[in-house]
């Protein structure tokens, strides 16, 4: 049998195997019922039977007994027939419709019999010729057997509907604290590293689950706490001696004495550059993925946004020799986000197709709509990146060129991704064949 993964699938098994364990005992409880009255009615017709033919009497003899037994109180419920070695009727008070089988057999409305619903025969072939049958009723209250069965059912389906109302509680239960467990999960994961999982009751099974899953949060909480201090206190500490020795080699290439060594000096003032540019992207990526940024949002105009940054970008990308176009939204699309970091994201994403592209290239970007979504892309006709290579470029510091020979340091398109995420979007990298296509997504407040 496929396993069982959900809790819907091990609940309606469970209440199908119960349901189905339940009716097979309610039927063996009912079949067993019915043979034990079966059972004490044929006990009592074999007794009857014995005391008729005791000391082997003749026909008449035995008419004379059965007679006498019709009248006794004991025998009043018994039917008798005795017919002869012609099988006609000599003494009884009951005629069956059809003929009853020598020995034990039942009997039911097909007899015929006035009065009887089910009963147990007995006949038996005597030694003179002809038969005697003795029949008894099983039933003597009409239709208790249908009685019988809705008590059955009754009591078998309350136990049913109970277990299965217990069922029903039980995983509402589990599905309940499922899906505080993913929400919290999912509140982290979008950037509230302060979301924790409410617990009613820390002594229950459930509660010291969500005690344990929240403490685990509070270790995890505390350690990347201690990794993003260490980081950022490294790049605060280091960007002020690096900006005093920035502004000190500037003013050194400015001295006339430094003539012959000016070009050296220069070059060490654009690599302390580079180093700076370094850690305010550092510090900036660590600000993004804290999330307080997004206290600030407010409702912005996606499309009127991207034309703006697009026309301010254009002359830019003309002068490197490539060709920026963007194709009209149409309507506006709004949006809840921070203008400031959505338009450095923007920013990065060309200024990356415009490093990593030869002259000639048309970059493209558009703004579409999905049902509930935004959707920006920067596509360009460039090498690309290989499918291989994708994930790697959306790592801090993950560059393509392993030998790092060229400028640049990596983390354009993780600061892109972690803008993209503090909106509650995602940034993706798919081949636009020829090149790069750049797919960001963003929730939409609103498509006017």
């Amino acid at each position: 049998m496929r396993r069982l993964r959900s809790l819907r699938g091990i609940s309606a098994w469970f209440a199908l195997l119960l349901s189905g364990a339940t009716a097979a005992s309610g039927v063996a409880v009912y079949l067993a019922l019915v043979s034990a009255v079966d059972r004490q009615v044929d006990l009592r017709i074999e007794t009857e039977m014995r005391d008729v033919l005791a000391g082997h009497p003749t026909l008449a003899e035995i008419a004379r007994r059965i007679a006498r037994k019709q009248q006794t109180r004991e025998s009043g419920d018994i039917g008798f027939l005795l017919r002869d070695i012609r099988d006609r009727p000599i003494a009884g008070n009951v005629v069956p419709a059809k003929p009853v089988p020598i020995g034990l057999s039942t009997l039911g409305a097909e007899a015929a019999i006035p009065g009887l619903s089910r009963g147990r025969a007995l006949r038996t072939a005597l030694a003179g010729g002809g038969t005697l049958t003795l029949i008894a009723e099983s039933e003597p209250i009409d239709r208790h057997d249908r009685k019988r069965l809705l008590i059955l059912a009754a009591g078998f389906g309350s136990v049913v509907l109970i277990v299965v109302a217990g069922i029903y509680a039980l995983t509402a239960t589990i599905r309940a604290n499922i899906r505080a467990l993913r929400g919290t999960a999912e509140a982290i994961i979008d950037g509230d590293l302060r979301a924790r999982v409410p617990v009613e009751s820390a002594r229950g099974a459930f509660g010291g689950l969500a005690a344990t899953y929240n403490r685990m949060l509070d270790r995890i909480g505390e350690l990347m706490a201690g990794m993003r201090s260490v980081s950022n206190d490294v790049a605060h500490d280091l960007r002020t001696p690096l900006a005093r020795l920035h502004g000190r080699l500037a003013a050194l290439a400015r001295a006339p004495e430094a003539a012959p060594v000016r070009q050296e000096i220069v070059a060490a003032v654009a690599e302390s550059e580079e180093i700076l540019a370094l850690f305010a992207a550092m510090l900036r990526i660590a600000e993004v993925e804290g999330g307080a940024r997004r206290a600030g949002f407010t409702r912005i105009d996606l499309a009127e946004l991207v034309a703006d940054i697009v026309e301010g970008l254009a002359l830019l990308a003309e002068d490197g020799g490539r060709q920026l176009v963007a194709a009209p939204a149409g309507a506006p699309i709004v949006i809840d986000g921070d203008a400031r970091l959505l338009t450095q994201l923007l920013v990065n994403l060309v200024e990356n197709a415009m490093a990593h592209t030869p002259p000639g290239t048309t970059i493209r970007v558009e703004l579409a709509t999905a049902p509930g979504e935004a959707l920006l892309s920067v596509c360009d006709d460039g090498p690309g990146i290989p499918a291989e290579a994708r994930e790697r470029a959306l790592r801090r510091f993950g560059r393509l060129e392993t030998s790092r020979s060229k400028p640049g340091h990596g983390l354009g398109l993780p600061l892109g991704a972690a803008i993209a995420q503090l909106h509650r979007g995602s940034l993706v990298l798919e081949d636009a064949a020829p090149g790069l296509a750049v797919r960001v997504r963003l929730p939409a407040a609103g498509i006017a």
